[in-house]
């Protein structure tokens, strides 16, 4: 097709202006940029702008597919209509699910779309793996693979920033083939400065997404890191215009989601043009936002074709109402006004059956009870709810015949190995989600992907965890010893091939339900895969091992006797 697009507001990140201007689309291609073009080039399909705002398709500077709870096809045709283009990709969930092999399915998945990838190679799976366990450990192989057999671009996040602080044999391996081979390698970092930082930095990482403070970013980018700025449907704890006025505009400042963007939130609101308008509202510059959504990226990330509306590049643009929202109205990639496809991606068996652990029974979701005690100490995950955060924080409870007296906002959380049929299984308590009576429970445990169940009796947590066995992934919601609802996802046990509507109204149909039973928590599957238990993100998690003191890096007991 060939397209004119009259009187467009054109975002110029090349120049840094706006200006209003023809563009003419042949052939998937940009091929004349000017004012007043008329229909001289044959037949073209004309499009009046009408002072529409026209923006580089946008690329997310980190992201993960898995976290939406969507395969490749389904995220990326949902996206691309808000104006997502490309990404960088880390597929680590799937690495942890079925190890390089997963990613090659997700990236084949990929191939049929119009999307652009960037797929990064995955070197912390498990994300710690001294304390939990997965499909099995990556190792330099493992990452060969992904790059010289797959053609990966680079080393995706690279999470287990003890594990390079102490130059750890296995990783290190890994970070000196990198850097033999001139990769990039991205970083994961969070609270990590001073001496520690530049250890880390001194391995060859040159990027972060994770700091918790503007000054933690300040550092970061005055030793050279690219900082990557993200935004979706978290609270975030530092300010992106606090940090730009005390560094100023650098190619070395990018956007993304993270992947920590619901499918909710992208119906509603979008995907990185959602980002963009969360940053513009805090008082960055629109045209500097879109450079750090588009050139920029393009820059660090080897899409040349990409990130500008320039004669030559691939014609992939979005056309927006306005630079503070960032509506979208039209959307064009490779040439093409965007359009769904109705494909859906034939898997292998071992895709669609990857949980491998027996049925669960009582006695692997006990706590021990010191016995002859009536009271305990017990050590708790606290939620910080909308945020990536945990605390650690201690109640004393009352035990009554061996058993224990929960608060009616204190949870019982399990974690179990699903890649192995008598996988071990860790039980702990959470607090900060409401008095939530029943139990969910789901094989999208992060980084793991492991069963994870929280509840407030162990028996209606052993009834979801179950149905997940059987029914080889998804979310379960229990109450009374019943299933009340069922969210599939068969691919791997993280992923759903629905259309975004259709999936986000299921979805939103097991909150409503959850939410009856009494939890409060803004994105009930957010908090179950992400929070509790990533081993990376202070300050507390369960593993399929035990609780772990993420500041401490050691297990701690659930319960202690009080004498």
């Amino acid at each position: 097709m060939k397209y004119l697009i009259k009187n467009a507001n054109m975002v110029d990140v090349e120049k840094n202006e706006i200006r209003k201007t023809d563009i003419v689309i042949e052939d998937g291609i940009f091929v004349q940029i000017a004012n007043d073009i008329e229909r001289e080039f044959g037949k073209h399909e004309v499009i009046d702008a009408e002072g529409l705002y026209a923006l580089p398709g946008l690329i997310d500077a980190h992201s993960h597919v898995e976290l939406s709870l969507l395969s490749s096809i389904p995220l990326a045709e949902a996206i691309m209509e808000k104006g997502t283009v490309a990404a960088v990709l880390d597929p680590h969930d799937v690495v942890n699910v079925l190890g390089a092999k997963g990613a090659k399915y997700l990236m084949d998945e990929m191939e049929t779309t119009q999307f652009t990838p960037v797929w990064m190679a995955s070197p912390c799976v498990p994300s710690a793996p001294e304390y939990e366990d997965c499909f099995g450990q990556i190792m330099l192989k493992d990452v060969k693979t992904m790059i010289e057999d797959y053609g990966m671009y680079g080393i995706a996040e690279t999470m287990d920033y003890n594990r390079v602080i102490t130059e750890e044999k296995t990783l290190k391996e890994i970070l000196e083939y990198a850097k033999s081979k001139h990769l990039m390698i991205d970083g994961h970092a969070p609270c990590v400065v001073g001496d520690d930082l530049n250890k880390y930095i001194g391995s060859g990482v040159s990027s972060d997404h994770e700091s918790v403070s503007v000054e933690e970013m300040v550092e970061k980018f005055q030793k050279g890191m690219t900082v990557i700025i993200r935004r979706g449907s978290l609270k975030e704890p530092a300010s992106a215009k606090e940090f730009l006025d005390q560094v100023g505009e650098s190619e070395r400042i990018l956007l993304s989601t993270d992947g920590c963007i619901t499918v909710q939130d992208i119906l509603n609101y979008g995907h990185m043009n959602y980002a963009l308008s969360q940053i513009v509202k805090e008082g960055v510059e629109p045209v500097l936002a879109v450079k750090m959504a588009t050139l920029y990226p393009a820059k660090r990330y080897g899409l040349k074709n990409l990130g500008s509306i320039q004669k030559g590049k691939t014609a992939s643009l979005v056309l927006v109402k306005d630079l503070e929202d960032f509506h979208v109205e039209k959307v064009f990639v490779k040439g093409e006004i965007v359009k769904r496809t109705d494909t859906k991606y034939s898997f292998d068996n071992e895709v669609l059956n990857s949980i491998l652990h027996d049925k669960m029974t009582d006695k692997e979701l006990m706590i021990e009870i010191p016995k002859d005690c009536t009271q305990v100490k017990a050590n708790i995950v606290t939620i910080i709810d909308g945020t990536l955060e945990t605390k650690k924080t201690s109640r004393i409870l009352t035990v009554e015949n061996e058993k224990l007296n929960l608060p009616k906002d204190v949870m019982y959380c399990s974690v179990t190995n699903r890649y192995d049929k008598n996988g071990s299984t860790a039980v702990g308590l959470v607090d900060g989600v409401g008095e939530f009576e029943g139990a969910i429970a789901g094989s999208i445990g992060q980084d793991t992907q492991n069963l994870i169940a929280i509840g407030s009796n162990l028996n209606d947590m052993k009834t979801a965890l179950n149905k997940v066995i059987k029914e080889q992934g998804g979310v379960a919601l229990a109450a009374h010893g019943e299933i009340i609802d069922f969210l599939e996802l068969p691919v791997m046990g993280i992923m759903s091939q629905k259309p975004i509507e259709e999936f986000t109204t299921e979805l939103e149909y097991l909150y409503r339900e959850i939410r009856e039973k009494g939890m409060t928590l803004m994105n009930p599957l957010l908090t179950l895969s992400l929070q509790i238990s990533l081993a990376v993100i202070p300050e507390m998690a369960i593993t399929n091992r035990g609780v772990l003191d993420v500041n401490e890096n050691q297990f701690i007991s659930v319960i202690e006797r009080i004498i």
